[in-house]
């Protein structure tokens, strides 16, 4: 499995491993389309290669080889499980399964993506068995901020943060994977080395039914630097161009991550999104509190069905509340 502008996280899993010390639960959490599940794909290898070496699993047996491919009977997927979305019935249904001896390794591995989707009471259902698993269990979690995760789990995992991927490492991967390199030089320079992004992207080049990721992402820095001019006619027009409501909630999707970085950039912290000179100035126009009212109106445009009937009515909603 090649991993991209991990390398360093990947040092120190594979130091772990080499010493038998790899830990029974992990989470990984970091920035949507950082590589959380890339790495913990990879520490399933970790955990079900025979042959683990100082560059990490060997990547060639069959474990290695069947984790690569999705398909290693002891890798269970519990999100997946659960129907692609977290519920207490299907969660406890996966959960039966921790009594089931592994199959053909010599643990079984379950990975609980997104773990910031579950409720608090699914996460209180898991605490008994990861304090006191079996021998034969191994556990690994995803998520994106760990502040959303109870201390009571905190406690019983060993975290590592995935940082992001640099735009050269992108590229390399883009065109790894068969993607034309002035493409993909385009593309990580535009999503700031977010492979996931990206991928997304140029699924649609070839698709002319749905608008380029690419498109989208420029519409929301359009609105956004309209923003920071306090000009709330460009970024109307700019938000209510949109072909359809599913469109303009991707727009409002990536806008929301500029002005939370304007946020972080307020409040002295960096910027992680795409769009981080429109992010600045927004926070050089607006003081902590209107920032903080721009997010409250995007959740509150997102969450309200009555504004997809829409999407001019929803943009000049939007910017009557911010301006």
């Amino acid at each position: 499995m090649k991993l991209y502008g991990k390398d360093s996280l990947k040092r120190r899993l594979d130091d772990i491993a080499k010493c038998g010390r790899l830990p029974h639960a992990v989470m990984f959490s970091g920035t949507p389309g950082c590589g959380r599940k890339i790495m913990a794909r990879y520490t399933a290898q970790l955990f079900l290669c025979g042959n683990v070496g100082d560059n990490g699993p060997c990547g060639e047996c069959a474990a290695c080889r069947n984790v690569e491919h999705d398909n290693h009977p002891d890798v269970i997927f519990v999100k997946r499980e659960c129907g692609g979305k977290y519920a207490m019935e299907p969660l406890r249904a996966a959960l039966r399964g921790t009594v089931i001896k592994p199959i053909s390794g010599s643990v079984r591995v379950y990975i609980f993506e997104d773990c910031g989707d579950m409720e608090t009471l699914h996460l209180n259902t898991l605490l008994k068995v990861i304090e006191e698993p079996p021998e034969h269990l191994r556990f690994i979690f995803t998520c994106e901020n760990t502040s959303v995760i109870p201390e009571t789990v905190m406690s019983r995992v060993t975290a590592f943060e995935v940082g992001a991927t640099s735009e050269e490492d992108c590229k390399r991967y883009l065109c790894d994977n068969g993607a034309e390199p002035s493409r993909a030089e385009e593309l990580s320079a535009a999503f700031s080395g977010n492979i996931e992004k990206c991928l997304k992207a140029l699924e649609q080049d070839d698709d002319d039914k749905k608008t380029d990721e690419l498109a989208l992402l420029k519409t929301a820095q359009a609105a956004a630097a309209a923003i920071g001019r306090r000009d709330g006619f460009s970024a109307a027009a700019a938000l209510s161009s949109q072909r359809g409501y599913s469109d303009l909630a991707e727009v409002m999707g990536y806008l929301a991550n500029i002005v939370r970085d304007a946020l972080a950039l307020k409040v002295g912290e960096p910027a992680e999104f795409f769009g981080k000179e429109e992010a600045r100035a927004i926070a050089a126009a607006f003081s902590q509190e209107e920032i903080v009212n721009m997010l409250n109106v995007l959740f509150e445009v997102e969450k309200n069905e009555i504004f997809n009937i829409s999407t001019s009515l929803t943009a000049a909603y939007f910017t009557s509340k911010i301006m």
